[in-house]
């Protein structure tokens, strides 16, 4: 067995409760899993499993899983206790809002620390972000940081990361998702026993987990832990499909979700697959890691746009990407042009400039090989269309 078959395998018995076969792990075996499961963020479920199996010695790599698994408990301590402080502060202060993400799958898997998060995300009205924001500096220390065109940063006193969102326009990389994600309030309903605490319904919430796996996947991939996710909504949540597939048919995400289902069935229900372009699917994924890549995503832009549009759009970046980068530009909009030469500035003195000569390297080494896999890849996920920032 493989370090692939057997990151899956452990993921299935610890978080899906299926009970597997497994043999001794060789030394080198259990260095390329961790190595695998780090790369997704997953080395402390893996690390967990394994040491309630006894399969952990005291060599350097059983070390380092036992530490994930400790601090992955940690982080989630951490991230809920300061989840508990933001939610208390905004329903005192009357303020609607809705947790994302993570805040809500982690309490969906067998331990809410397996399901980690590098940060805490709420979503309030854009009318009342300002007053959000100064209640949560007043009341909790919590520092401002950048202003992005769909959410704030904050930072607790204790560095914990909080990103206030304002808007669902982080997920156009599907232009037609927005005709969805612009009716996500309407769907929201206040809480048991809370006034101002909202959850939207479960084919809104499906949609907004489809489209945000589908944003990564266009910018170079998104790691194994969203198809987790999938598996666990499918499997754990009551829901009716026949709601959830119109709104994916609505928002342009059906054929990206339907082939993302199949890859959760394949590794986690253990189905087979004989689909080779699910098959690469898969591959674009495993090799991508959490973030993805950088040659992933050239890959995707590339098939979208080609090699020549492909620099140029690098070099002159669509107004919607400016407009994320300074908010400023929404209600100036004839100040764009002064908003391209500002990124030219801020690539030079944020040490991006090395960053972007590399990305062009890689494009010129791409071939075109390549440029048409990626289009077959992005055409069987229903995602090929004009190029997005």
């Amino acid at each position: 067995m493989g370090e692939k078959e057997l990151l899956l395998a452990l993921l299935r018995e610890q978080v899906c409760g299926e009970t597997v076969q497994l043999e001794q792990i060789e030394p080198e075996c259990l260095e390329k899993l961790y190595a695998l499961a780090k790369k997704h963020d997953l080395a402390h479920i893996v690390g967990q499993r394994l040491a309630a199996r006894k399969m952990l010695g005291e060599d350097e790599i059983s070390q380092k899983m036992k530490t994930c698994a400790m601090q992955a408990v940690y982080r989630y301590t951490q991230l809920d206790y300061e989840l508990k402080q933001i939610c208390c502060v905004l329903e005192e202060a009357a303020i609607p809002f809705i947790p994302l993400k993570g805040s809500v799958l982690r309490e969906l898997y067998p331990e809410p620390w397996m399901r980690t998060s590098c940060d805490i995300d709420i979503l309030v009205h854009e009318s009342i972000l300002e007053h959000a924001t100064r209640v949560l500096a007043e009341k909790l220390n919590y520092k401002v940081g950048e202003k992005w065109g769909h959410d704030i940063s904050l930072y607790s006193p204790t560095g914990v990361h909080l990103e206030l969102h304002y808007a669902m326009i982080e997920e156009t990389q599907v232009a037609s998702s927005l005709v969805v994600l612009d009716r996500f309030w309407d769907s929201a309903i206040p809480c048991e026993s809370c006034r101002y605490q909202h959850r939207v319904s479960d084919e809104m919430f499906y949609f907004y987990h489809i489209a945000h796996m589908a944003k990564h996947v266009r910018s170079g991939g998104c790691g194994i832990r969203p198809f987790l996710d999938l598996w666990i909504l499918n499997h754990r949540v009551e829901h009716s499909k026949p709601n959830r597939d119109s709104l994916l048919s609505e928002g342009g995400l059906l054929a990206f979700a339907e082939a993302a289902e199949k890859i959760a069935e394949l590794w986690f229900s253990g189905k087979s697959c004989d689909d080779a372009l699910a098959k690469q699917f898969e591959k674009y994924i495993l090799g991508g890691g959490t973030y993805g890549t950088l040659e992933n995503s050239i890959s995707v832009r590339r098939a979208n746009a080609g090699k020549l549009k492909y620099i140029f759009s690098r070099i002159f970046v669509d107004n919607s990407f400016l407009v994320l980068m300074f908010p400023v530009l929404k209600k100036h909009p004839w100040l764009m042009p002064f908003g391209q030469v500002m990124r030219w500035f801020k690539l030079l003195f944020d040490g991006k400039l090395r960053l972007a000569a590399v990305e062009l390297r890689m494009n010129a080494n791409i071939s075109e090989d390549q440029e048409l896999s990626a289009k077959r890849l992005l055409r069987y996920l229903g995602l090929e269309q004009g190029d997005s920032q």
